[in-house]
């Protein structure tokens, strides 16, 4: 009895005094472990978008032929790190609305457009399945703020053509299929709202993804 006692001891000092190395040994590994691989994709792509907010088309305007349907382009640069969160910068320029119509037997037109900067954040959606194969492993969510450049043009017996600055934001979500090891394409929901100047948009867009560098 005596000898298992011993035994058991002698078990239970030899694990609590291995324990430790076995833990050095695996913060070293951790230490030596190399992060990567990263990459800068840029992303371009265009499509069309709807003008969703109120639209104050004057009283006084007849003959009215309004417009909220425009032609949105996206230039983007996204870092692509070894974890989940991606982060970028994003601009384009897209369509806000435009009308036309008779003042006074005078024909004017009313044309508004807006320029995004945004500082933008990316998350795939990879962890809602471990299938490779699965549409849950190719998409991504995306959001971002900065401002807006928008600008208005009034084309009424003379041109007048302003530009105010508004901030703003950006939400999208999109599906991406690969096309070989550098080429991708997405299709991509977004929304626009430059909030100081109470313009917003929905945009449907087709990109094509471009991975520039990798190290």
């Amino acid at each position: 009895m005596n000898y298992v006692v011993k035994f058991t001891l002698g078990l239970l000092v030899l694990g609590t005094l291995a324990t430790p190395a076995s833990a050095q040994k695996r913060a070293v590994a951790d230490t030596g472990r190399t992060r990567g691989p990263y990459s800068v994709v840029l992303s371009v792509g265009g499509g069309l978008s709807y003008y969703s907010t109120h639209l104050g088309v004057p009283a006084t305007l007849s003959n009215t032929q309004l417009s909220r349907f425009g032609v949105p382009l996206t230039v983007r640069a996204l870092w692509v790190p070894d974890h989940r969160l991606r982060l970028g910068l994003e601009s384009g320029w897209t369509t806000m609305y435009s009308y036309r119509g008779r003042v006074n037997n005078t024909e004017g037109r009313v044309y508004v457009s807006a320029i995004p900067t945004l500082a933008i954040f990316q998350m795939p959606l990879a962890w809602l399945s471990g299938n490779e194969r699965s549409i849950a492993r190719r998409l991504s969510v995306t959001g971002g703020t900065g401002v807006y450049i928008v600008h208005s043009r009034l084309d009424y017996e003379s041109i007048v053509q302003t530009s105010t600055i508004s901030l703003g934001w950006m939400a999208a979500a999109s599906y991406t299929q690969p096309l070989g090891p550098r080429f991708r394409v997405s299709g991509e929901l977004k929304w626009y709202d430059a909030v100081a100047s109470q313009n917003a948009a929905f945009a449907a867009q087709l990109q094509l993804n471009y991975r520039l560098i990798r190290w």
